[in-house]
């Protein structure tokens, strides 16, 4: 039998640590930079990818101010969300950084993985969460059969204001234990049996 009152101090120590965690994750999102290009850069990269892409490649870029879904663009019209966006954090007096977290090839399993394994021989992109634009248009630049495989670029934004969002969204997990109340409690009936004998 469980003693209920130092199971609950657990669950009182568990919770209070997470509600620390969340706010010590708030006062951090000041001091990580933000990760990405400022809007100007991610631009400029767009621009000299297309010189040797194809121009079915689409770019994933955030349909909404907050990056939580993505709409596929042409390279034109990518730019022009871009510059939405960046115009939308500009009036709220905040900055904006953009990055590539995704990049899909078209064609067969078997030649996507030997495209990835090219790319890793390169050595990669960097970070799968964070991409190096300059080194995906370095190796396409020199590996010019290989544009056409690219299906997708997917680009989204950082702020600080999104930083908080997500970290205010945050509640703490459900206890995997909860506290049994009343009749509800199958350890209720058990429990008086035991008194019984």
């Amino acid at each position: 039998m469980i003693n209920n009152k130092k199971l609950n101090i657990v669950r009182n120590l568990i919770n209070k640590f997470r509600e620390f965690e969340i706010i010590n994750e708030d006062e951090n999102i000041k001091s990580i930079p933000l990760r990405g290009y400022d809007y100007e850069t991610v631009i400029s990269r767009i621009e000299e990818l297309m010189e040797i892409m194809s121009d079915k490649v689409k770019f994933g870029v955030p349909s909404d101010n907050k990056g939580y879904a993505l709409t596929y663009r042409d390279a034109n019209g990518a730019i022009q969300k871009i510059q939405d966006i960046n115009h939308y954090y500009l009036g709220k007096g905040e900055e904006v950084k953009f990055y590539c977290w995704n990049i899909s090839y078209a064609g067969s399993w078997d030649a996507t993985q030997s495209l990835k394994e090219k790319i890793e021989e390169f050595g990669g992109f960097g970070r799968d969460v964070n991409m190096n634009l300059k080194k995906v248009i370095e190796y396409f630049a020199q590996n010019p059969e290989d544009a056409d495989n690219v299906r997708s670029i997917s680009i989204s934004i950082d702020s600080e204001s999104i930083r908080k969002d997500a970290a205010s969204n945050k509640k703490p997990a459900e206890d995997p234990y909860p506290q049994p109340t009343g009749e509800e409690s199958p350890t209720a009936d058990t429990e008086t049996e035991n008194q019984e004998d």
